[in-house]
């Protein structure tokens, strides 16, 4: 599944991200609360979303800039816990 990834001060692009089952959710979900609630930084949780969200290297991951990597963290976290559409 690709997303729009978008935030304040990057120029917006598209990732490719894996589908969620449950216990992903929980995992993401864990880690939206350390991002936003670590006294000790963003960083390292968003990293951590980054790598369960997607298939990028750490190499890849490190090409982007705390902003693009913040942006992918948050992006996922909405996209992955929007209501769904029943069928």
């Amino acid at each position: 599944m690709e997303i729009d990834i978008k935030a304040d001060g990057i120029k917006p692009f598209k990732l490719d991200i894996k589908e969620f089952n449950l216990n992903e959710r929980i995992e993401l979900n864990n880690l939206l609360y350390k991002f936003f609630n670590n006294k000790e930084g963003m960083f390292g949780p968003a990293i951590d979303i980054v790598r369960l969200a997607s298939q990028l290297s750490d190499e890849d991951i490190n090409n982007y800039s705390n902003d693009e990597i913040f942006g992918i963290a948050i992006a996922v976290s909405n996209y992955v816990n929007k209501k769904k559409v029943k069928k």
